[in-house]
């Protein structure tokens, strides 16, 4: 998977943390996002919810940023983000 190193840089994840964050991805659960059509992930790493945007196709990433418990809880009980593997 590509990644676009511009938000990475942006939150530091650059070096061992880059590691990290890309070992975190790998377990990351998908979801839609029905008000945008996003794809993404969400992957809980250094002690929070983060949310990763992909391409349409999956093959790289677009953005991705820190969350929290309550916003993930609230998206994903709305109905706004469905999760398939569920």
């Amino acid at each position: 998977m590509l990644f676009r190193s511009q938000k990475l840089e942006t939150y530091g994840i650059t070096g061992e943390r880059l590691v990290s964050w890309r070992a975190a991805l790998d377990g990351g659960e998908p979801f839609v996002d029905l008000r945008t059509g996003a794809r993404g992930l969400i992957l809980r790493w250094e002690q929070r919810p983060w949310v990763v945007i992909l391409r349409e196709d999956g093959s790289s990433v677009v953005t991705t940023y820190p969350s929290d418990v309550r916003t993930v809880q609230n998206r994903r009980g709305g109905g706004r983000w469905i999760f398939p593997s569920n």
